[in-house]
């Protein structure tokens, strides 16, 4: 089971004075290590879970507070730096597509990104899915509606706009505005 303090590194700020401005940087932050640490069990245990504790466990680390999506992206994630391309760490994943935008600002007034939406692609029909959504949602306000076999999640006063559910996809999309800068 995944649970809050399995994923509160992901709202660790770097303090300025650790962040990398500079290609010959000598001090780095302390935590560094332990961060990495954390965000590793993290990754293990989003790899090793099943299906709906996997997106239950995404939806409550964006319903309330923006989160550091790169923590996640890295561990869930195999990125091929010469095609650019991603591809699932989890083998019973088709498709696993962290969509991030430019168009934030970073503490320092420079251009930054942001986890704009989060894609899912099943390999087999994950039963119970539109109740996972619900109950990972629990404490915040949503509507629900049905259009063309698709379950749309609208949700209230927080960074996760709009979940969109089929029984193979799971699409969340993240308000931009709720971008916190952690400094990665």
């Amino acid at each position: 089971m995944i649970t809050e303090k399995d994923y509160e590194v992901l709202f660790y700020i770097t303090p300025k004075k650790y962040r990398l401005t500079a290609l010959d940087q000598e001090t780095y932050d302390p935590k560094r290590m332990d961060n990495f640490s954390k965000e590793e069990a993290l990754g293990e245990k989003l790899i090793k879970c099943s299906h709906n504790e996997f997106v239950e466990a995404i939806i409550k680390i964006f319903k309330n507070k923006y989160a550091n999506a790169w923590g996640v992206w890295t561990k869930t994630v195999n990125h091929d730096g010469k095609t650019d391309l991603d591809s699932p760490v989890r083998t019973d994943f088709k498709k696993l597509f962290f969509d991030f935008k430019d168009g934030v600002e970073n503490v320092f007034g420079g251009d930054d990104e942001y986890l704009d939406s989060l894609f899912i692609e099943f390999d087999i029909s994950v039963n119970g899915l539109v109740n996972t959504v619900k109950t990972a949602l629990q404490g915040k306000s949503f509507t629900e509606s049905t259009n063309n076999g698709k379950t749309i999640f609208e949700v209230n006063n927080s960074p996760i706009l709009k979940i969109e559910t089929t029984p193979t996809t799971f699409h969340m999309f993240i308000d931009k505005d709720s971008f916190i800068d952690y400094g990665t």
